[in-house]
């Protein structure tokens, strides 16, 4: 059930200047989240941001009573998280949203999981779920150069497959984008489903691409949110049997034939 949770910073974890994870103390939370749900955070005290930001959950914790997020500085509300003294207290809303799906897979299948810079972030607990249910699963990793892909240093050691790099200029792993080189992987890989977050530009690439491949396919879709719980309607993104889908509710996850790409 969402709640309003106290949360006090525990812990922080740098991977480069601007990318880094935050880990807090909320047991109840890391109790009840599941992948590819995220929370609405508050800085108490901080004028700016103006409003709580969304962000997916990274990594939970039960035993410890931890959750853990994964962060790109990119203004204000980024630039507080990395700043934050240890011990400072925040406010998590949440769960919020849908899940990743397991559903129809099965043990001995292997999935794709597809992520575009810091679109890495919901995918740790992912793969614990799915290595928990016997799933393999290959993980692609792109940005636009070797900086950008420091996030991988997180996901050493918990993917249950293998990782695969990419940067535009070819300065880590190999030279291109993310969703060429999946789509060239994939066409004989037999992979049961494919994971993704990232970009909307990504997500049209790999829309078209698992459509080609008649691939079961679930979206973590990015969309400014200023309540998380469907009341502002600021998330919405344009469907194909409807007028509209609200992000926060009946997303963020959502399969891509639902959406209107053309419309974006």
């Amino acid at each position: 059930m969402r709640s309003d949770h106290r949360a006090p910073l525990v812990r922080r974890r740098i991977f480069s200047p601007l990318l880094f994870s935050v880990t807090f103390h909320c047991p109840e939370l890391a109790r009840s989240i599941a992948p590819g749900q995220f929370v609405m955070l508050d800085l108490p005290g901080r004028i700016r941001p103006y409003l709580r930001r969304a962000y997916s959950v990274a990594d939970a914790d039960p035993g410890r009573g931890e959750v853990e997020l994964l962060v790109r500085a990119i203004g204000p509300g980024t630039a507080a998280l990395g700043e934050l003294p240890i011990g400072s207290e925040t406010r998590l809303l949440g769960p919020l949203g849908n899940r990743f799906s397991l559903e129809a897979l099965a043990a001995g299948d292997r999935v794709a999981v597809v992520a575009g810079g810091i679109g890495a972030a919901p995918f740790p607990l992912l793969f614990k779920a799915l290595e928990r249910a016997g799933i393999a699963a290959d993980f692609y990793l792109g940005a636009r150069n070797a900086a950008d892909l420091a996030l991988a240093a997180r996901f050493e050691g918990i993917v249950p497959g293998k990782t695969v790099l990419a940067t535009e200029d070819g300065s880590l792993g190999e030279r291109g984008f993310i969703t060429d080189v999946f789509s060239r992987a994939a066409s004989g890989a037999g992979y049961a489903r494919l994971y993704a977050c990232g970009p909307m530009p990504m997500f049209v690439a790999l829309a078209r691409a698992a459509s080609s491949l008649a691939l079961s396919s679930e979206f973590s879709t990015e969309a400014a949110m200023g309540c998380g719980f469907g009341v502002c309607l600021g998330c919405v993104i344009p469907a194909v049997e409807k007028p509209f889908i609200v992000s926060c509710t009946e997303g963020p996850i959502l399969q891509p034939e639902k959406i209107a790409w053309e419309k974006l």
